[in-house]
Protein backbone atom coordinates (compact mmCIF):
# COMPACT_ATOMS: atom_id res chain seq x y z
CA UNK A 1 0.00 0.00 0.00
CA UNK A 2 1.23 3.46 -0.81
CA UNK A 3 2.00 6.05 2.48
CA UNK A 4 0.53 9.33 1.40
CA UNK A 5 3.27 11.78 1.47
CA UNK A 6 1.32 14.39 3.10
CA UNK A 7 3.89 17.42 2.10
CA UNK A 8 3.16 16.66 -1.09
CA UNK A 9 -0.82 16.25 -0.87
CA UNK A 10 -1.14 19.39 1.36
CA UNK A 11 0.84 21.14 -1.19
CA UNK A 12 -1.14 19.99 -4.08
CA UNK A 13 -4.85 21.20 -1.40
CA UNK A 14 -2.94 24.46 -1.54
CA UNK A 15 -2.47 24.63 -5.09
CA UNK A 16 -6.58 23.91 -5.46
CA UNK A 17 -7.12 26.68 -3.16
CA UNK A 18 -4.85 29.08 -5.19
CA UNK A 19 -2.77 29.90 -2.73
CA UNK A 20 0.48 28.79 -3.91
CA UNK A 21 3.69 30.68 -4.33
CA UNK A 22 5.57 31.23 -7.55
CA UNK A 23 8.31 28.42 -6.21
CA UNK A 24 5.05 26.27 -5.02
CA UNK A 25 3.96 26.75 -8.24
CA UNK A 26 6.73 25.59 -10.00
CA UNK A 27 6.75 22.34 -7.72
CA UNK A 28 3.46 21.66 -8.58
CA UNK A 29 4.25 22.07 -12.75
CA UNK A 30 7.15 19.68 -12.55
CA UNK A 31 4.83 16.92 -10.67
CA UNK A 32 2.33 17.61 -13.24
CA UNK A 33 4.85 16.80 -15.68
CA UNK A 34 6.36 13.44 -14.44
CA UNK A 35 2.83 12.26 -13.22
CA UNK A 36 4.47 11.00 -9.94
CA UNK A 37 2.67 11.19 -6.52
CA UNK A 38 -0.85 9.88 -8.26
CA UNK A 39 -1.98 8.84 -4.36
CA UNK A 40 -1.64 12.23 -3.53
CA UNK A 41 -3.58 13.72 -6.59
CA UNK A 42 -6.59 11.34 -5.70
CA UNK A 43 -6.64 12.52 -2.34
CA UNK A 44 -6.05 16.33 -3.23
CA UNK A 45 -8.89 16.11 -5.88
CA UNK A 46 -11.34 14.21 -3.42
CA UNK A 47 -11.49 17.22 -1.30
CA UNK A 48 -12.04 19.39 -4.06
CA UNK A 49 -14.92 16.85 -4.73
CA UNK A 50 -16.95 17.14 -1.80
CA UNK A 51 -16.27 21.26 -2.12
CA UNK A 52 -17.94 21.31 -5.24
CA UNK A 53 -20.83 18.90 -3.54
CA UNK A 54 -21.18 21.39 -0.66
CA UNK A 55 -21.61 24.19 -3.08
CA UNK A 56 -24.05 22.89 -5.14
CA UNK A 57 -26.82 25.28 -4.04
CA UNK A 58 -25.22 27.20 -6.58
CA UNK A 59 -26.57 25.43 -9.53
CA UNK A 60 -30.50 25.17 -8.83
CA UNK A 61 -31.44 22.79 -11.15
CA UNK A 62 -29.54 20.53 -9.52
CA UNK A 63 -30.96 18.20 -6.99
CA UNK A 64 -29.68 16.25 -4.37
CA UNK A 65 -29.30 12.83 -6.41
CA UNK A 66 -27.67 14.11 -9.43
CA UNK A 67 -24.90 16.05 -7.05
CA UNK A 68 -23.82 12.50 -5.76
CA UNK A 69 -24.05 10.81 -9.51
CA UNK A 70 -21.76 13.74 -10.56
CA UNK A 71 -19.35 13.12 -7.23
CA UNK A 72 -19.81 9.30 -8.31
CA UNK A 73 -18.19 10.35 -12.15
CA UNK A 74 -15.79 12.47 -11.05
CA UNK A 75 -14.31 10.08 -8.62
CA UNK A 76 -14.49 7.36 -10.53
CA UNK A 77 -12.42 9.13 -13.55
CA UNK A 78 -9.52 10.38 -11.13
CA UNK A 79 -9.24 7.01 -9.52
CA UNK A 80 -8.96 4.90 -12.72
CA UNK A 81 -5.63 3.36 -13.44
CA UNK A 82 -6.47 3.60 -17.20
CA UNK A 83 -3.52 5.25 -18.82
CA UNK A 84 -3.91 8.35 -21.67
CA UNK A 85 -1.26 10.30 -23.46
CA UNK A 86 -0.74 14.01 -23.09
CA UNK A 87 1.87 16.69 -23.89
CA UNK A 88 4.50 17.67 -21.47
CA UNK A 89 3.90 21.37 -20.57
CA UNK A 90 6.16 23.63 -22.30
CA UNK A 91 7.63 20.39 -24.24
CA UNK A 92 6.69 18.45 -27.30
CA UNK A 93 7.55 15.31 -25.58
CA UNK A 94 4.79 12.55 -24.91
CA UNK A 95 4.42 10.32 -22.16
CA UNK A 96 1.97 8.12 -20.13
CA UNK A 97 0.83 9.20 -17.26
CA UNK A 98 -2.42 8.07 -15.18
CA UNK A 99 -5.88 9.15 -15.97
CA UNK A 100 -6.01 10.82 -12.76
CA UNK A 101 -2.74 12.78 -13.57
CA UNK A 102 -4.19 14.02 -16.66
CA UNK A 103 -7.75 15.13 -14.40
CA UNK A 104 -5.08 17.28 -12.28
CA UNK A 105 -3.90 19.08 -15.90
CA UNK A 106 -7.12 20.33 -16.98
CA UNK A 107 -7.47 21.16 -12.99
CA UNK A 108 -4.68 23.38 -13.72
CA UNK A 109 -6.07 24.83 -17.16
CA UNK A 110 -9.19 25.62 -15.33
CA UNK A 111 -7.63 27.25 -12.40
CA UNK A 112 -5.31 29.60 -14.67
CA UNK A 113 -8.66 30.44 -17.72
CA UNK A 114 -11.21 30.96 -14.71
CA UNK A 115 -9.35 32.31 -11.84
CA UNK A 116 -10.97 32.44 -8.36
CA UNK A 117 -15.03 30.90 -7.99
CA UNK A 118 -17.20 33.74 -7.90
CA UNK A 119 -18.00 35.37 -4.25
CA UNK A 120 -21.36 35.04 -4.22
CA UNK A 121 -20.80 30.67 -4.32
CA UNK A 122 -18.65 30.57 -1.15
CA UNK A 123 -19.90 29.48 2.37
CA UNK A 124 -23.36 28.34 0.65
CA UNK A 125 -24.39 24.68 1.69
CA UNK A 126 -21.53 24.46 4.30
CA UNK A 127 -21.31 21.66 6.46
CA UNK A 128 -18.97 21.71 9.21
CA UNK A 129 -17.86 20.18 12.68
CA UNK A 130 -16.91 21.13 15.71
CA UNK A 131 -14.26 18.60 15.71
CA UNK A 132 -12.51 15.89 13.09
CA UNK A 133 -10.63 12.33 13.08
CA UNK A 134 -7.60 11.48 11.01
CA UNK A 135 -8.27 8.89 8.73
CA UNK A 136 -6.52 5.09 8.91
CA UNK A 137 -2.75 4.21 8.42
CA UNK A 138 -0.62 1.36 8.40
CA UNK A 139 -0.22 -0.67 11.63
CA UNK A 140 -0.46 -4.23 12.84
CA UNK A 141 0.92 -6.38 15.78
CA UNK A 142 2.16 -9.99 15.32
CA UNK A 143 1.64 -12.62 18.23
CA UNK A 144 4.19 -15.15 18.23
CA UNK A 145 3.66 -18.81 19.40
CA UNK A 146 4.64 -17.79 23.27
CA UNK A 147 1.96 -15.25 23.29
CA UNK A 148 4.25 -12.14 22.68
CA UNK A 149 3.06 -10.05 20.78
CA UNK A 150 5.20 -7.60 18.34
CA UNK A 151 4.03 -3.86 17.14
CA UNK A 152 4.96 -4.05 13.04
CA UNK A 153 6.75 -0.68 11.87
CA UNK A 154 3.58 1.68 10.48
CA UNK A 155 6.35 3.10 8.44
CA UNK A 156 6.75 0.25 6.75
CA UNK A 157 4.33 -0.90 4.14
CA UNK A 158 4.27 -5.15 4.49
CA UNK A 159 5.93 -8.23 6.23
CA UNK A 160 7.66 -10.64 4.59
CA UNK A 161 7.82 -14.45 6.13
CA UNK A 162 10.72 -15.97 5.35
CA UNK A 163 12.24 -19.66 5.73
CA UNK A 164 14.42 -18.48 8.07
CA UNK A 165 13.14 -15.07 9.59
CA UNK A 166 10.73 -11.81 9.35
CA UNK A 167 11.58 -9.07 7.18
CA UNK A 168 9.57 -5.82 6.13
CA UNK A 169 8.51 -5.04 2.62
CA UNK A 170 11.99 -3.45 2.40
CA UNK A 171 14.29 -6.07 3.13
CA UNK A 172 14.86 -4.73 7.01
CA UNK A 173 15.10 -7.60 9.69
CA UNK A 174 12.25 -8.07 11.85
CA UNK A 175 13.95 -9.09 15.48
CA UNK A 176 12.58 -12.23 17.43
CA UNK A 177 13.77 -14.05 20.21
CA UNK A 178 14.13 -17.20 17.57
CA UNK A 179 14.04 -18.80 14.66
CA UNK A 180 10.37 -19.68 13.54
CA UNK A 181 10.15 -23.51 13.90
CA UNK A 182 8.08 -26.19 11.49
CA UNK A 183 4.72 -26.00 12.38
CA UNK A 184 4.86 -22.62 14.50
CA UNK A 185 2.18 -20.00 13.96
CA UNK A 186 1.63 -16.78 13.77
CA UNK A 187 -1.22 -14.38 14.41
CA UNK A 188 -1.12 -10.91 12.65
CA UNK A 189 -3.73 -8.67 13.40
CA UNK A 190 -4.69 -5.54 13.19
CA UNK A 191 -6.74 -2.46 14.71
CA UNK A 192 -9.72 -0.54 14.02
CA UNK A 193 -7.87 2.54 12.22
CA UNK A 194 -4.96 0.30 10.66
CA UNK A 195 -4.21 -2.08 7.79
CA UNK A 196 -1.25 -4.11 6.47
CA UNK A 197 0.08 -6.01 4.49
CA UNK A 198 1.70 -9.58 4.44
CA UNK A 199 3.19 -12.05 2.34
CA UNK A 200 3.49 -15.41 3.32
CA UNK A 201 6.31 -17.76 3.30
CA UNK A 202 4.55 -19.54 0.11
CA UNK A 203 4.93 -16.16 -1.54
CA UNK A 204 0.95 -15.23 -1.04
CA UNK A 205 0.34 -12.02 -0.20
CA UNK A 206 -2.50 -10.91 1.85
CA UNK A 207 -4.12 -7.31 2.23
CA UNK A 208 -5.57 -6.67 6.28
CA UNK A 209 -8.01 -4.34 6.34
CA UNK A 210 -9.13 -2.45 9.85
CA UNK A 211 -10.16 -5.02 12.61
CA UNK A 212 -8.58 -8.18 11.15
CA UNK A 213 -6.96 -10.84 11.95
CA UNK A 214 -4.70 -13.42 10.14
CA UNK A 215 -3.25 -17.13 11.39
CA UNK A 216 -1.10 -18.43 9.34
CA UNK A 217 2.14 -21.17 9.91
CA UNK A 218 6.03 -19.45 10.03
CA UNK A 219 6.22 -22.91 7.19
CA UNK A 220 3.74 -24.22 4.60
CA UNK A 221 4.45 -28.16 5.61
CA UNK A 222 1.16 -30.03 5.00
CA UNK A 223 -0.40 -31.35 1.63
CA UNK A 224 -2.08 -27.97 1.62
CA UNK A 225 -1.55 -24.24 2.83
CA UNK A 226 -4.27 -23.00 5.33
CA UNK A 227 -4.84 -20.23 7.54
CA UNK A 228 -7.66 -18.65 9.08
CA UNK A 229 -9.22 -14.86 8.84
CA UNK A 230 -11.84 -13.45 11.29
CA UNK A 231 -12.49 -9.71 9.16
CA UNK A 232 -11.48 -8.89 5.84
CA UNK A 233 -8.56 -9.50 3.51
CA UNK A 234 -7.94 -9.40 0.13
CA UNK A 235 -5.83 -12.44 -1.15
CA UNK A 236 -3.32 -12.93 -4.07
CA UNK A 237 -2.64 -16.57 -4.01
CA UNK A 238 0.74 -17.94 -5.06
CA UNK A 239 -0.38 -20.87 -8.02
CA UNK A 240 0.85 -24.19 -6.25
CA UNK A 241 -1.50 -26.95 -8.16
CA UNK A 242 0.25 -29.78 -5.43
CA UNK A 243 -1.08 -27.46 -2.77
CA UNK A 244 -4.06 -25.77 -2.98
CA UNK A 245 -4.22 -22.40 -0.46
CA UNK A 246 -7.55 -22.89 2.43
CA UNK A 247 -8.78 -20.16 4.22
CA UNK A 248 -11.19 -20.91 7.15
CA UNK A 249 -14.04 -18.10 7.94
CA UNK A 250 -16.99 -17.51 9.61
CA UNK A 251 -18.85 -20.97 8.89
CA UNK A 252 -17.18 -21.17 5.74
CA UNK A 253 -13.97 -22.83 3.62
CA UNK A 254 -12.41 -21.48 0.52
CA UNK A 255 -9.86 -23.57 -1.13
CA UNK A 256 -7.68 -22.50 -4.52
CA UNK A 257 -4.94 -23.04 -6.25
CA UNK A 258 -4.15 -19.61 -7.60
CA UNK A 259 -6.33 -16.56 -7.79
CA UNK A 260 -7.53 -13.25 -6.14
CA UNK A 261 -10.55 -12.24 -4.00
CA UNK A 262 -11.96 -11.14 -1.11
CA UNK A 263 -13.03 -12.14 1.93
CA UNK A 264 -15.46 -10.05 4.49
CA UNK A 265 -16.37 -11.97 7.36
CA UNK A 266 -16.48 -9.55 10.01
CA UNK A 267 -18.24 -10.76 13.00
CA UNK A 268 -20.45 -7.13 13.35
CA UNK A 269 -21.35 -8.11 9.71
CA UNK A 270 -24.89 -10.20 9.38
CA UNK A 271 -23.33 -11.84 5.92
CA UNK A 272 -20.15 -13.12 4.84
CA UNK A 273 -18.88 -12.10 1.34
CA UNK A 274 -16.58 -13.78 -0.87
CA UNK A 275 -16.05 -12.50 -4.35
CA UNK A 276 -13.79 -13.51 -6.40
CA UNK A 277 -11.90 -11.38 -8.82
CA UNK A 278 -9.65 -13.56 -11.00
CA UNK A 279 -9.14 -17.04 -11.31
CA UNK A 280 -11.72 -19.53 -9.77
CA UNK A 281 -12.35 -20.91 -6.23
CA UNK A 282 -14.52 -23.45 -4.36
CA UNK A 283 -16.26 -22.18 -1.31
CA UNK A 284 -18.43 -24.72 0.87
CA UNK A 285 -20.32 -24.85 4.04
CA UNK A 286 -21.65 -27.27 6.51
CA UNK A 287 -23.93 -28.68 3.54
CA UNK A 288 -22.89 -27.66 0.33
CA UNK A 289 -20.19 -26.38 -1.45
CA UNK A 290 -19.62 -24.89 -5.23
CA UNK A 291 -17.27 -23.10 -7.57
CA UNK A 292 -17.31 -19.21 -8.08
CA UNK A 293 -16.41 -17.63 -11.31
CA UNK A 294 -14.47 -14.35 -11.80
CA UNK A 295 -17.32 -11.72 -11.21
CA UNK A 296 -19.09 -13.10 -8.75
CA UNK A 297 -19.50 -13.24 -4.62
CA UNK A 298 -20.94 -15.58 -2.54
CA UNK A 299 -23.08 -14.47 0.38
CA UNK A 300 -23.64 -16.44 3.56
CA UNK A 301 -26.11 -15.68 5.90
CA UNK A 302 -26.27 -16.93 9.58
CA UNK A 303 -27.81 -19.88 9.00
CA UNK A 304 -24.92 -21.27 6.83
CA UNK A 305 -27.20 -21.30 3.30
CA UNK A 306 -25.40 -19.55 0.21
CA UNK A 307 -26.25 -16.78 -2.44
CA UNK A 308 -24.34 -16.28 -5.38
CA UNK A 309 -24.39 -12.82 -7.34
CA UNK A 310 -22.61 -11.26 -10.47
CA UNK A 311 -20.98 -8.16 -8.98
CA UNK A 312 -18.74 -5.36 -9.39
CA UNK A 313 -15.68 -6.56 -8.33
CA UNK A 314 -14.25 -3.19 -7.61
CA UNK A 315 -16.37 -2.40 -5.08
CA UNK A 316 -15.69 -5.43 -3.32
CA UNK A 317 -11.74 -4.19 -3.17
CA UNK A 318 -12.84 -0.58 -2.70
CA UNK A 319 -10.82 -0.25 0.73
CA UNK A 320 -7.60 -2.15 -0.83
CA UNK A 321 -7.30 1.16 -3.06
CA UNK A 322 -7.81 3.23 0.00
CA UNK A 323 -11.53 4.45 -1.00
CA UNK A 324 -14.66 4.18 -0.23
CA UNK A 325 -17.77 2.77 -2.31
CA UNK A 326 -21.42 2.44 -1.62
CA UNK A 327 -23.83 0.44 -3.25
CA UNK A 328 -27.26 1.68 -1.59
CA UNK A 329 -26.08 0.71 1.57
CA UNK A 330 -27.92 1.60 4.65
CA UNK A 331 -27.02 3.72 7.52
CA UNK A 332 -25.67 0.92 9.97
CA UNK A 333 -23.78 -0.36 7.14
CA UNK A 334 -22.10 2.68 5.94
CA UNK A 335 -21.03 3.56 9.65
CA UNK A 336 -19.84 0.26 10.98
CA UNK A 337 -17.18 0.71 7.75
CA UNK A 338 -16.64 4.36 9.05
CA UNK A 339 -16.18 2.96 12.65
CA UNK A 340 -13.74 0.04 11.57
CA UNK A 341 -11.61 3.00 9.90
CA UNK A 342 -11.41 6.18 11.79
CA UNK A 343 -11.62 3.74 15.14
CA UNK A 344 -14.78 5.45 16.49
CA UNK A 345 -17.52 5.20 18.40
CA UNK A 346 -20.77 5.15 16.70
CA UNK A 347 -23.86 6.41 18.65
CA UNK A 348 -27.58 6.66 17.30
CA UNK A 349 -29.88 9.55 18.60
CA UNK A 350 -33.44 8.63 18.11
CA UNK A 351 -34.67 6.49 15.35
CA UNK A 352 -32.24 5.32 12.19
CA UNK A 353 -32.14 7.59 9.25
CA UNK A 354 -34.47 5.57 6.06
CA UNK A 355 -31.67 6.43 3.53
CA UNK A 356 -29.71 4.48 1.43
CA UNK A 357 -26.09 5.86 0.22
CA UNK A 358 -24.09 5.37 -2.64
CA UNK A 359 -21.30 6.67 -4.74
CA UNK A 360 -17.43 6.66 -4.07
CA UNK A 361 -15.09 9.10 -1.58
CA UNK A 362 -11.19 8.94 -0.82
CA UNK A 363 -10.55 6.85 2.51
CA UNK A 364 -7.58 9.09 2.86
CA UNK A 365 -10.05 12.17 3.96
CA UNK A 366 -10.54 13.17 7.36
CA UNK A 367 -13.86 11.59 8.72
CA UNK A 368 -15.27 14.85 8.43
CA UNK A 369 -15.38 14.88 4.65
CA UNK A 370 -16.54 11.67 4.39
CA UNK A 371 -20.16 12.72 6.54
CA UNK A 372 -20.35 15.39 4.33
CA UNK A 373 -20.39 13.38 1.56
CA UNK A 374 -22.88 11.37 3.44
CA UNK A 375 -25.16 14.47 4.51
CA UNK A 376 -25.45 15.66 0.80
CA UNK A 377 -28.14 12.55 0.03
CA UNK A 378 -30.06 14.18 2.65
CA UNK A 379 -32.24 12.25 5.35
CA UNK A 380 -29.01 11.89 7.58
CA UNK A 381 -26.85 14.29 10.14
CA UNK A 382 -24.05 13.94 12.10
CA UNK A 383 -21.77 15.46 14.80
CA UNK A 384 -18.64 14.64 15.99
CA UNK A 385 -16.99 15.08 19.60
CA UNK A 386 -14.03 13.74 19.85
CA UNK A 387 -14.16 10.00 18.47
CA UNK A 388 -17.65 9.57 19.23
CA UNK A 389 -20.05 10.01 16.32
CA UNK A 390 -23.61 10.90 16.69
CA UNK A 391 -26.11 9.88 14.02
CA UNK A 392 -29.46 11.61 13.49
CA UNK A 393 -32.20 12.30 11.20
Amino acid sequence: MHILNQDIANLFLKYLDKKCSVEELETVLSIIEDGTFIQEWDFALSQEANRMLEAEDVYPKRNELSAIKLHHRLMASVSDQKTTIYPKLFRGAWRTVSITAAASLLLFFGWWFFGKPNSASEGINQITYESDVAPGKMGAKLRLKNGKEINLDDSKNGLVVNDDQLTYDDGTALEIAAKPSAGENYTAFTDKGNMYTLTLSDGTQVWLNAGSQLEFPAHFTAQSRKVNLNGEAFFKVAKDASHPFIVESKGQQVKVLGTEFNINSYADEKVTKTTLVAGSIHISGAENGFLLKPGQQATQNAKGQFAITEVDTTMAIAWRNNNFIFGDNDIESVMRTVKRWYNVEVIYSGALPEVTFGGKISRLNNVSSVLRFLENTGGVHFKIQGNKIYVFK
